[in-house]
């Protein structure tokens, strides 16, 4: 077959270079047709980047979020109470404490003079920072933050026994006094 094309499209075999020539021309041919192929297109687009972490008060606000599905997935099963809707808040984003390298200095130096007076120096230096353990800071405590209110939103709230529980009920859970949970009767309820 390639020397049925040879003479085809070669021309004149017998003369000198003539079938080289067309030879070339098809190597040449084969050989950027598998360039085209491997050769990567412009189009492409690129690899998503990973996703950032959630930011500190992103956190906090999922851990509040979480704590409020809790609740409300608790208070809902009290007796009388039908739907419930819990809002919590929260005095801070919490509390961390880190580890901390202190270094103290204490130098005392006596000098005497010539005329015979003796002087006593003395030097304190303090120095601290965060103690680093494989580069990240060294967690000592991690304090989650205080409740400082809670709002309950439940359909049977507009009973008073109900009402009560209710209220017991959060109290005992986040360990709050009474007079930080307000217990409301929930919109469109059947009283």
């Amino acid at each position: 077959m390639l020397d049925e094309w040879k003479r085809k499209w070669g021309g004149d075999s017998g003369s000198p270079g003539g079938g080289r020539y067309s030879l070339y021309l098809l190597v040449a041919a084969v050989c950027l047709g598998l360039l085209a192929l491997l050769w990567p297109s412009a189009d492409t687009t690129p690899e998503p980047e990973s996703v950032l972490p959630v930011s500190q008060a992103g956190g906090v606000n999922q851990a509040r979020a979480a704590l409020a599905a809790d609740l409300e997935k608790i208070l809902s099963q009290v007796e009388g109470a039908g739907i419930v809707q819990v809002n919590i808040t929260l005095s801070s984003d919490g509390l961390k404490s880190y580890a901390r390298n202190t270094k103290n200095e204490h130098r005392v130096t006596q000098e005497a003079d010539s005329v015979g007076g003796d002087r006593e120096v003395i030097e304190e230096n303090q120095s601290s920072d965060i103690a680093i353990s494989g580069g990240n800071a060294l967690l000592i405590e991690d304090s989650a933050p205080e409740v400082v209110g809670v709002l309950v939103v439940a359909e049977g709230a507009g009973d008073s026994l109900v009402k009560e529980r209710l209220t017991d009920a959060t109290t005992v859970l986040l360990n709050v006094s009474s007079h930080q949970v307000r217990v409301e009767t929930r919109k469109g309820a059947g009283q």
